[in-house]
């Protein structure tokens, strides 16, 4: 069985250790050490039930674990609450999992005062939890106290430093700290090249976050470069239909998509759905993220009802695995509220918008930046209805919560900036609207966005306003500026020319298959 599940190969795991625990149940021995082994062959259905994301399975086998685990030693308890701590952290019921990773590091260090491995793997995977929501600085605290402890025991050359270095970068990343990010990657990347090769799974998938922050960056020919990169690896080491090789195809997509390269875009997709439909089956969340991103394209390219046709699909799914109050189901009322927002079916788009958000309140709290962008979002289409009071409360929600979860100088506030200076140039505050445009390209050319096509529109916004106060000559300056990066990127689709706001609605818009490693905890950190 530990053979079959090192391969990957579920079921078959699934069929021996069945087998084992029969033979267990059917056995006359009560000893201590059949306890044990029975205990540690219920934990090991659990992992392969949680990498499946069948919840409800997992939960009864690390029930009868933690059972089991009353009568042994206190180590078999921490294992449990580990395992159980993770289900509840995909359930997004994340007070539950935080309670049950502390007890864990309550029990281990019971048992040995010294901090040691088993308490970094716990201080890691509450590092997990807070990434999960959004709580960014106290998910580098972990992982900094975690690192702490692998460099230690380990030294500053083993897989699971590079692991938690990779980690820190996603935090960095949603920060905004694309820099940061990169360093942290480059660090990771350098010792698992020097550990495992240069063909192993784990180089992949760091590839993949890098072309993750370059594509954010909008420097998509690099994001597509280290995608390729990427997808090489894993076409090697895992064939070319593991759900991984899926991941890299959908986040390729995401790429063609910005670009308003529509056809290459679903090619994409549709690579990936394949190998999910038949790696996975048609009702795995997985599965629904690539119908999410097939809706984006559609909705991208005014093909409404074909869009709303994959939101419904994704739904379907995600109701059926996830249930009715898990934060994707919350994505995707956002992504639906989008196409409605296109249609000019307005208040049908709020009413999607008041859906993911009362997900993500009940989910999150109040201070994450999900709940940020549903609240620009909002700001959007009140915008359109030229409720301007309603649209810059909303705004102002968003820009509280970002300021306080991402700092001042992120892309998301600058996104904000200039919904509220939209507002004020559709209201003739043409001076007003110009400040606001101003802090918001300030702040993407500080982040390294200087190229991006969102700074092209704000730029094109700034000349209307310009012009509207007779400063032709600003206003000239402005278009140039826009110009120069537009041929830059060689984009002139409406995709990155008319969209009154893009960087909350891509957030949600184009969900990332993001890596996974060792245990697959989760879809973007390696645990």
């Amino acid at each position: 069985a530990l053979t079959s599940q090192q391969a990957r190969d579920d079921e078959k795991s699934l069929s021996y250790y069945t087998q084992a625990l029969n033979q267990i149940e059917s056995t006359d021995d009560t000893s201590q050490q059949i306890d044990e082994l029975q205990c540690d062959i219920l934990i090991k259905i659990c992992d392969i039930y949680t990498r499946q994301h069948k919840l409800t399975l997992a939960n009864q086998f690390i029930d009868k674990a933690l059972q089991m685990a009353y009568k042994l030693q206190q180590d078999k308890m921490a294992e449990c609450l580990d395992r159980r701590g993770e289900i509840k952290r995909l359930e997004s019921d994340y007070d539950g999992a935080l309670l049950d990773h502390n007890k864990s590091v309550e029990i281990k260090l019971k048992l040995d005062k010294n901090e040691g491995l088993d308490v970094s793997y716990s201080y890691h995977n509450i590092g997990v939890v807070y990434y999960d929501q959004g709580k960014y600085d106290e998910a580098v605290r972990m992982y900094e106290k975690s690192l702490k402890i692998n460099l230690s025991a380990l030294g500053d050359n083993h897989p699971s430093v590079a692991n938690t270095y990779n980690n820190m970068g996603l935090a960095y990343s949603n920060q905004g700290k694309y820099n940061d990010a990169v360093c942290m990657y480059e660090k990771s990347l350098k010792i698992n090249l020097s550990a495992l090769g240069d063909n192993h799974p784990s180089i992949a998938d760091t590839y993949n976050n890098m072309g993750s922050v370059y594509e954010r960056q909008g420097k998509y020919d690099d994001a597509v470069c280290m995608y390729e990169k990427s997808l090489k690896i894993k076409l090697s080491a895992l064939g070319d239909n593991h759900p991984s090789i899926a991941n890299t195809y959908n986040n390729m997509g995401n790429v063609y998509q910005y670009q308003g390269k529509y056809n290459d875009a679903v090619c994409m997709y549709e690579k990936s759905l394949k190998i999910k439909l038949s790696a996975l089956g048609d009702n795995h969340p997985t599965t629904a993220i690539t119908y999410k991103s097939m809706g984006l394209v559609y909705d991208n390219q005014g093909k409404y009802d074909d869009a709303v046709c994959m939101y419904e699909k994704s739904l379907k799914i995600e109701l059926s695995a996830l249930g009715d109050n898990h934060p994707r189901i919350a994505e995707t009322y956002n992504t639906m509220g989008f196409v409605y927002y296109h249609q000019g079916k307005y208040d049908d788009a709020i009413c999607m918008y008041e859906k993911s958000l009362k997900i993500y309140l009940s989910a999150f709290g109040d201070n994450h930046p999900c709940i940020a962008s549903t609240y620009n979002n909002m700001g959007l289409v009140y915008s359109k209805q030229s409720k301007y009071d309603n649209a810059i409360s909303m705004f102002e929600k968003s820009l509280k919560i970002n300021l306080s979860a991402l700092g001042d100088n992120h892309p998301s506030i600058a996104e904000t900036y200039e919904g509220i200076g939209n507002v004020n140039a559709n209201q003739d505050m043409y001076d007003d609207a110009i400040a606001f445009y101003e802090r918001a390209a300030t702040i993407l050319v500080d982040a390294h966005l200087q190229n991006h096509p969102d700074l092209a529109r704000i730029y094109d916004s700034s000349a209307i306003c310009y012009d509207k106060l007779n400063r032709h000559d600003d206003a000239t300056t402005m278009r140039q500026k826009s110009s120069h990066i537009r041929h830059s990127l060689q984009q002139v689709d409406s995709h990155t020319t008319n969209q009154t706001s893009t960087n909350a609605i891509n957030q949600s818009t184009a969900p990332h298959d993001d890596v996974q490693t060792e245990n697959n905890v989760t879809e973007d950190l390696s645990s």
